[in-house]
């Protein structure tokens, strides 16, 4: 995916120019742990014997979710090594930020090797790490940007759990496993701003896709070697961003009121996109999907942002309003998602 105009910068997915390149992850096999990690995380891989049979369905689903905590175990790797530049002053509750990031970067490593590990044991092919480029200059912005990737992550955890109690039940207690763990990330990324940590009733699902879709705005272009189909196949959307909105931060653009979205890839754009009405769909908790109407002017969409709404939201372009579930709405993207912080 290009990069977004710096006349607009979606909210926390976006690449600026003086972002750190990161280099790629090392590989990480179910096997291949360093010893010290298990400690770090608090436990290592899980020490049941044998390995689940895992549907044709349910590989392809773990390959992305393979290919979506690379990107997260890269992105705390890369901040961890960071914070010796950014400093380790910060603390939250009495605790070093960069003592409970060390956490959570072994927890995710122990995350991928068990992913991968699964993968391998049923002779699928596992995801090797990309080139990532995040858009952190110091602390805040860092732990920001923790809290909308983790946010990702648990939508696209509870998504695999979905899909998996029709082809693998039995895997679901694996991934309902992880998700609480998650949870607690992203709390603690909250209390690090002085926001609440528990900002809603329900976390908000998202679609493999949507979760594919933002994963890309962090990939450095042609960095990605040897993916499996299972990925390249899914479909691609242009970006949407805010106008005038810079990030990474906790701070909402404007939540309830009137935004104004471009779209960073114009010509992805199916031909006819705007021959009728537009909407700007908006994804939270556990609700069906709402929309408000787009004016357009220009290049620039105009949309109200929907009320009610809590934590944070993901928006996406479309010209129907009528899709009730996450994966239709998917099927109806014309651009997006973007993660909005509302609360």
């Amino acid at each position: 995916m290009a990069a977004m105009s710096s006349l607009f910068i979606p909210v926390a997915l976006s690449f600026f120019a003086n972002s750190v390149l990161a280099a790629p992850a090392p590989m990480v096999t179910g096997t291949n742990l360093p010893g010290n990690i298990a400690q770090q995380a608090g436990g290592g891989l899980p020490n049941q014997p044998g390995s689940p049979h895992v549907s044709q369905s349910g590989l392809s689903a773990f390959q992305l979710a393979n290919f979506l905590e690379n990107l997260e175990s890269a992105f705390f790797q890369e901040g961890l090594m960071n914070f010796t530049q950014w400093g380790t002053g910060g603390q939250t509750n009495g605790v070093s930020n960069m003592v409970v990031v060390s956490h959570i970067a072994a927890q995710e490593e122990v995350h991928v090797a068990s992913i991968v590990g699964l993968l391998q044991a049923n002779g699928a092919q596992d995801v090797a790490p990309c080139e990532y480029n995040f858009p952190t200059t110091d602390e805040t912005s860092f732990l920001a940007l923790g809290n909308i990737i983790t946010t990702v992550g648990i939508g696209a955890l509870i998504a695999l759990a979905d899909g998996l109690s029709t082809t693998d039940p039995g895997l679901e207690a694996t991934v309902a496993s992880i998700l609480p763990v998650e949870s607690r990330h992203d709390a603690f990324f909250r209390m690090t701003a002085n926001e609440i940590p528990n900002p809603t009733t329900f976390e908000t699902p998202i679609s493999a896709i949507w979760a594919y879709n933002l994963a890309l705005d962090f990939i450095v272009g042609n960095s990605c070697h040897n993916l499996p189909s299972s990925i390249t196949s899914l479909p691609v959307f242009p970006d949407l961003g805010i106008v005038g909105y810079g990030g990474p931060s906790f701070a909402n653009p404007s939540a309830p009121g009137k935004l104004i979205f471009k779209v960073g890839q114009p010509t992805m754009l199916p031909q006819g996109w705007n021959s009728g009405p537009l909407y700007m769909a908006w994804v939270n908790q556990n609700n069906v999907p709402a929309y408000t109407a787009v004016t357009q002017q220009g290049d620039e969409l105009h949309a109200d942002v929907q009320p009610g709404m809590f934590g944070l939201a993901f928006a996406a372009l479309t010209n129907q309003n009528t899709a009730t579930n996450i994966n239709d709405l998917t099927k109806a993207t014309l651009a997006g998602p973007l993660p909005i912080p509302l609360t």
